[in-house]
């Protein structure tokens, strides 16, 4: 394996069933290292790696077996050691997309080729410590918790002292360290560095720093994906056809503001659900959990937070859209968990979270519930969802990929969801047109009803173009990110918002 290369290959893939057979050939403690040169002794969670293991094998095992979460208490009881052991026996592990800190693996590379001993000894199970001390090639020895004795603080100073005595620096993270830097004198923090210089004092010697700024406003805006509460404007729908877009607008915008942090919410769960799958996506391992530049556990703070925060603006609203709300975190969260593997089932469920937003919208106006509506929103959305789909298929048949990670599409697919999507298209653009003409529909109630044929040709036109956008290529993986920065569908859809009120007023 070259030591110097940016880029580690693939990691080993952990199963449930594996022993701790992927190690390295154990030296015995208490080996004579020589006094010179002084050892490193390397932390893994939040140090060597840009993620914490343990929130990695528990969402991991949301993933594969859920049912198993209602056991952890249980396990904890024997402790956190026997805790992390058994979790590593309901999951199977792929530590290939573990975000590893490059500059600290470079610089322990370059003291590794100087001939200095390194050592790897983390507070994670075994199972998955010595298979990826195997896998960097650069540790003399691993050790980790091994489902007995939790190796954290005090008990992981007593190892190291034993295999390499009182002379080592140590590279760690956490306040838990600070015992072990104090007693070895020699300390590389990573993180927060000012926070661990003051809590180990002026006696400790400073090898080398690893800054790790916390997350700041722009990480945390890309992963709660503001851009995305774009879609919640659907709420607005039921205001600017209701008739009274002055009366019903703060309701509107309460809706608004609580459908963006359910869904900012939802989208945090959906990352952390997808870690593997995003990791290995062209674009979606830069997003903020999976590159480790959101920590897990602020991520899983932030959820609970989020829905807190959603529900409030509801104390003001119907009961009715709560109960629509709480359909929109359902869906939602069985997407997350199933749904998105399922062909053209994704897609289906796509189209009715944004139908489910414009009947949000009604609910929070006790309007009545408008046939053609909802019929048109199913068949527009499907189609801008076969959109983003047949989007992917090309990228794959580009890149020579037969699958995308964590979808049930292949390169081929793309010509029927074409067909699928445009024939969606046609079908919303004719309930629009019955919306215009037939008997009974509530156009019949408008003041000016002539404006709604505007409208209904510019849908058109953007849907057409949508289209021939997606199979010449130039089409973003989402459309509605797409007509957020395009400049034309900016004033495409502005002008649909003024020819609904021409036909209201």
């Amino acid at each position: 394996m070259d030591q110097t290369a940016s880029h580690p290959a693939p990691l080993p893939r952990v199963s449930p069933a594996s022993a701790v057979s992927a190690t390295l050939p154990e030296q015995a403690p208490g080996a004579d290292l020589g006094p010179a040169p002084r050892p490193i002794v390397v932390d893994l969670d939040d140090t060597l790696l840009r993620t914490d293991t343990l929130l990695e094998v528990v969402l991991l095992m949301l993933r594969q077996r859920p049912w198993t979460l209602v056991l952890l208490p249980f396990w904890l009881l024997g402790g956190k050691a026997h805790l992390k052991r058994r979790i590593m026996e309901h999951v199977e592990a792929d530590l290939s997309t573990l975000p590893v800190n490059e500059p600290l693996l470079r610089w322990l590379r370059e003291q590794h080729a100087a001939g200095v001993p390194l050592h790897l000894f983390s507070a994670a199970d075994e199972r998955i410590v010595r298979p990826l001390a195997r896998h960097f090639g650069i540790f003399g020895y691993a050790r980790g918790s091994d489902g007995t004795v939790n190796l954290s603080g005090a008990r992981k100073l007593e190892a190291i002292r034993a295999l390499v005595g009182e002379r080592f620096a140590y590279v760690g993270d956490h306040l838990k360290d600070v015992v072990i830097w104090q007693a070895c004198g020699a300390a590389v923090p990573v993180g927060d560095v000012a926070r661990l210089r003051r809590a180990m004092g002026p006696g400790v010697e400073v090898v080398a720093v690893f800054e790790a700024p916390s997350p700041g406003p722009r990480t945390w805006i890309k992963a709660l994906r503001l851009h995305q509460w774009a879609k919640n404007a659907l709420l607005f729908v039921a205001a600017l056809l209701g008739g009274n877009v002055l009366g019903d607008l703060p309701l509107s915008a309460l809706g608004f503001l609580s459908f963006g942090l359910l869904a900012s919410a939802t989208y945090l769960v959906n990352d952390m659900l997808d870690l593997a799958a995003d990791r290995a996506h062209r674009s979606k391992r830069f997003r903020p959990l999976a590159s480790g530049a959101l920590p897990l556990r602020q991520g899983v703070v932030a959820v609970p937070v989020l829905l807190i925060l959603a529900g409030l603006p509801m104390l003001w609203m119907p009961v009715a859209f709560a109960e629509v709300a709480l359909l929109y975190v359902a869906v939602t969260l069985a997407y997350s968990f199933h749904v998105k593997r399922v062909l053209m089932l994704d897609v289906i469920t796509l189209a009715g979270l944004f139908t489910v937003r414009i009947l949000a919208g009604i609910a929070a106006l006790h309007h009545p519930v408008t046939p053609w509506l909802l019929a048109f929103s199913m068949f527009f959305f499907l189609s801008l969802a076969c959109v983003k789909r047949h989007s992917e298929c090309l990228v794959m048949a580009a890149e020579g990929t037969t699958s995308a990670p964590g979808r049930a599409y292949r390169p081929g697919d793309a010509p029927w969801l074409m067909a699928m999507g445009a024939a969606s298209g046609f079908s919303a653009m004719s309930t629009f047109f019955i919306f215009l003409v037939g008997f009974g529909s509530p156009i019949l109630l408008y003041p000016h009803p002539r404006w709604m044929w505007l409208v209904c040709i510019i849908l058109g036109y953007w849907i057409c173009r949508t289209w021939a956008l997606a199979t010449r290529g130039e089409m973003n993986d989402d459309p509605v990110l797409f007509a957020v920065r395009d400049p034309l569908s900016l004033v495409l859809a502005g002008l649909i918002g003024v020819l609904m009120l021409l036909a209201r007023y």
